[in-house]
């Protein structure tokens, strides 16, 4: 008889297991497109949440590249800082929009070498993930083998903890928008004043 529990415990043991590569041991030699879904796939395939799951696809990528979220590739091969960053829109994907991911790259990475903050966020990563996988395999210890009830229930209340999350998350990046909108504004109001003081100076 198939034992829900005891493959949910195995998947969430390999779960804990995974981590992102610190940006030194990411491939040094760039790569085409389908070389980039061929590394990915193989590292991601524990991210899989069902067998019709697509971690990554080259449509991914090229939306990636249009919506300005990476940079294009150059002479059609992507290097080392493309696949940290597509690493890193694989793994927000699933509960930020294409442009919450955008606004936090274009703070987090303007001006300054990749290497240090992905190798945080890849630090981070970790963290809630070995959190989440012994979380979750502490509470399937008090759940009989195949009990729908008690399973779907757990999966409720870890979705729903997550949503709480995520709606924090999604305050902080719309209220860190509406006060860079505010400065801008500012800004423009005092180029306005600044050209009038002009003219009225000539």
């Amino acid at each position: 008889m198939f034992n829900t529990n005891e493959y949910l415990a195995k998947w969430l043991k390999e779960f804990e297991n995974f981590s992102f590569e610190d940006y030194e041991n990411l491939p040094d030699i760039d790569l085409y497109m389908d070389q980039v879904i061929t590394y990915l796939d193989r590292k991601f395939q524990i991210l899989q949440t069902s067998s019709l799951d697509k971690v990554i696809t080259s449509s991914m990528i090229n939306n990636y590249v249009k919506g300005k979220v990476i940079s294009a590739p150059v002479s059609k091969k992507y290097n080392r800082e493309h696949i940290a960053l597509i690493e890193e829109v694989c793994s927000l994907k699933q509960v930020l929009s294409i442009t919450e991911i955008k606004q936090i790259f274009d703070e987090l990475y303007k001006d300054v070498n990749i290497l240090e903050p992905f190798n945080t966020f890849k630090d981070e990563a970790k963290k809630n993930t070995v959190m989440a996988a012994q979380e979750t395999l502490l509470n399937l210890e008090n759940i009989e083998v195949n009990d729908m009830t008690k399973l779907n229930t757990l999966a409720l209340n870890l979705a729903l903890k997550a949503q709480s999350y995520i709606t924090v998350a999604k305050r902080i990046l719309f209220l860190t928008r509406h006060y860079q909108a505010m400065l801008l504004e500012e800004e423009n109001k005092e180029e306005k004043h600044k050209k009038k003081d002009e003219k009225k100076e000539d």
